[in-house]
């Protein structure tokens, strides 16, 4: 297909789509005009997909169990900070506006903490600042569905990029949570407790 005519079923894919997509509608958009400029999605948009906090919730259990044992390991009266990061891969359901926006996305989840022991109580608080980040490109796989068009071959948007009438671009979406804890050790055969209380902070979507 002639390039003139790729632009022109692009854009009208991107104007057509924000009925149903608007997101998924506006990232096409910024394919064709955004110059490759880094894009920042709403995290509230994203958090809405259980997906999403699917891979919140695994990374979270993973500095849980990380923290326990920490805990275990802290002397009476003694400190210890712990920086660390987990990824979580993100694979969207086909048919949400997650999947026409990313297929396959990852999640860096960074957390700070300090932990604090007296007797046979841990206190511990933290910090941990998710990045979810995903190239927005034509590069992978053979194959995408786009409503009311069918499946169109991924070598289309590549030949757009080549004809420099679109740039790939890096979606990315930032939000906090704060962690406040307790660990219990238990005398045998009964096992310590651990209790986690998560929070997330509060930020203006841009």
């Amino acid at each position: 297909m002639p390039v003139a005519k790729l632009v022109a079923l692009f854009r009208s894919i991107a104007a057509g789509g924000r009925r149903m997509h608007p997101v998924a509608g506006d990232v096409l958009q910024h394919f064709m005009d955004g110059g490759g400029a880094p894009r920042t999605m709403p995290s509230r948009w994203l958090r809405s997909f259980e997906v999403i906090r699917k891979a919140e919730r695994k990374n979270r259990r993973r500095f849980e169990r990380q923290l326990a044992r920490e805990a275990r390991r802290l002397e009476d009266g003694a400190s210890t900070w712990l920086n660390d990061h987990w990824d979580a891969r993100i694979n969207a359901f086909i048919g949400t506006e997650l999947f026409y926006v990313s297929r396959m996305s990852q999640l860096r989840s960074q957390g700070s903490f300090v932990l604090t022991r007296s007797g046979p109580r841990v206190r511990l608080s933290g910090t941990v600042r998710h990045h979810w980040f995903d190239p927005y490109d034509w590069d992978r796989g053979r194959w995408v569905f786009i409503p009311k068009h069918g499946f169109v071959p991924i070598a289309v948007g590549r030949e757009l990029v080549e004809a420099d009438e679109a740039r790939n671009f890096l979606m990315e979406s930032r939000h906090v949570q704060t962690l406040e804890g307790t660990c219990v050790d238990g005398r045998w055969p009964r096992r310590g407790r651990a209790e986690f209380e998560w929070v997330s902070v509060k930020t203006e979507d841009r």
